[in-house]
Parts: structure tokens; sequence; C-alpha cells
């Protein structure tokens, strides 16, 4: 069983922008990429799927439940385009607020809250305050959040917009490791590179449409034609 199914989902706006009639699946263990320029509809279907939207048609279920149902809050984490941090919170009081709203009466938060951050390499600025973090360090905290929370789909939108080079790889090895350790992660880019750097499967989107999905070459060899293919499907599109 999938863990996660979207089933003939769309969504519209007045001016007629949105998705229509969305289906794909994916896999414990997988990390999917929703590829496509901008515009073409991967924060629309983002928020459906974490249930900030409620689509026009279509069903989506996350081990059996709509998303916003109460089993589901826990099992998925959004880590958004922008990383909202309080500013004038350190990054371990942010991930500890956000460990107390998922284990209530804990007695452990400290100690899981620093090994989170230690996860993703903050451990040394826990006691710095959010306001004065990087990007790449807020989207780390934000990570760290994610981990305290024991989800067990990672859901990122457009995740490499303003990281330097060495911030990129570190996310693709970290996501890598998660669905490696038995985690499914979603994540929406138009960015090509980390996909082939990233993903095990890619569905293609174009105008509010899927034009197809496919799996994602992991030999060096076999990338180049891969990826002439995917430029062609997606049309007159410039990637990173």
């Amino acid at each position: 069983m999938p863990f996660m199914e979207v089933q003939n989902v769309s969504k519209r706006y007045s001016n007629g922008d949105g998705i229509e009639d969305l289906s794909f699946s994916i896999e414990p263990g997988e990390v999917v990429a929703l590829l496509g320029p901008n515009g073409a509809g991967k924060t629309t279907t983002i928020r459906c799927l974490t249930g900030l939207y409620k689509p026009d048609g279509g069903e989506i279920l996350i081990e059996g439940f709509p998303p916003g149902h109460a089993h589901v809050q826990k099992q998925v984490a959004l880590i958004p385009d922008q990383p909202y941090l309080y500013p004038d919170l350190t990054a371990a009081e942010h991930v500890q607020f956000r460990a107390r709203g998922y284990h209530k009466g804990l007695k452990q938060i400290k100690e899981k809250v620093y090994e989170a951050l230690k996860e993703v390499h903050m451990e040394k600025k826990m006691n710095e305050l959010c306001g004065r973090l990087s990007r790449g360090q807020k989207q780390r905290v934000v990570l760290a959040g994610a981990i305290v929370q024991d989800a067990s789909l990672f859901i990122l939108d457009e995740p490499t917009v303003g990281l330097d080079i060495p911030s990129k790889q570190w996310l693709s090895n970290w996501l890598r490791q998660k669905s490696s350790q038995g985690g499914s992660v979603f994540v929406s880019t138009h960015s090509l590179e980390f996909v082939l750097d990233t993903a095990s499967r890619v569905v293609l989107i174009r105008d509010g449409a899927i034009m197809k999905s496919m799996d994602v070459p992991q030999i060096k060899e076999e990338q180049v034609e891969w990826r002439a293919e995917v430029i062609q499907l997606l049309g007159e599109w410039s990637s990173e």
C-alpha cells in the first residue's frame, strides 16, 4: 500500500490557474520530486497534500487518511519554501516549542531537541537567535523541527532556493538518508540538478497537469539522455 496516494485531484482558482486531475503515489522509502517550471502548479499541489487547500475534486490519502486527520498531522512534516522562524527565539527554543506540540509530557524534550539539532549540524548554534541565522541555517532548524515531530513523510516546497552549493549537497544527502531509513520524501522543485542528485522518481508537471512519471537514473552515463528527454517534455524551460 502506498504511503500517500493522490487520485484525480483538481484545484482551480478564479483566474483558471491551478491543477487538474493529478494522480500519483509515494511508497515508503521513496524520494519523489515534483518537477516543473515556475507557475506549473507545484505549490498548489503541496498545499493540497498538506491540507492547507481543499481540492475541488479527487482524493488524497496518507496511510489511508485524508490530510488534516489527527493521524496524519504527526506523520507529515512540511518544510515550506521560506523558513519561517520566530526571530527572537533561539534555535533550541524554536525546536523545543515544536516538540512540545507533538510530545506533550515528554520528560526528555531537551535531549530530543539537542539530538535533532545535532543531526542537522546545528548543535553549536542552538543558543543563537533565529533572526541572526543564515537562510541555510534557518532551513536546518526547520528540518530539526520535523525530526522532533517524528514525521514519516517530509514534504518540501522549493527547498534549494537561496541555498549555496554546499547547503544543497548537504540537503540532498540528508533527504536520501531519511529515505534509506524508511521515510518518504516529496519535494517540489524547478531544479533538474537537485532532482538528479536526490530523487529516485520524478513527476513532471506543466500548466497544472502531470505530463509523465519516470524513474531517475542513478548511473551518470544514463543521465545525459534522461535529462534531454525531460527538458524536451517540459518545453521551453531553463533549469538551475
